[in-house]
């Protein structure tokens, strides 16, 4: 798929998205076919590849190195899509399990 093609298809999906019209009222109102832009909402849709929560080692060394100010203090750093979750000192498993759950669900 060429990028301007896919560039333009994107912006027309967002536009409708925004717009809060229906598919059939966006695409009548923007000389599309509804059946056009529905492919194209499902087609870039399954372009994107959720990337999966990513763990990283973090040694006391790394602290040390990172963060000096916090070189004594316990951290975890959890990543999930775009947030990134730095936590420090103690930390409340069932806290941090609904936090990470609430940011799964919204990716």
């Amino acid at each position: 798929m060429k990028a301007e093609t896919r560039a333009k298809w994107q912006a027309r999906i967002e536009a409708w998205q925004a717009s809060g019209k229906s598919c059939r009222e966006f695409a009548r109102a923007s000389g599309l076919s509804p059946n056009s832009l529905s492919w194209w909402k499902w087609k870039l849709g399954s372009l994107e590849t959720p990337a999966g929560p990513e763990f990283v080692e973090v040694t006391e060394d790394f602290m040390a190195a990172a963060l000096p100010e916090f070189a004594d203090e316990p951290s975890i750093e959890v990543l999930v899509g775009s947030a990134l979750i730095r936590v420090r000192g103690a930390v409340d498993p069932d806290a941090l399990t609904r936090v990470l759950d609430v940011l799964e669900a919204r990716r």
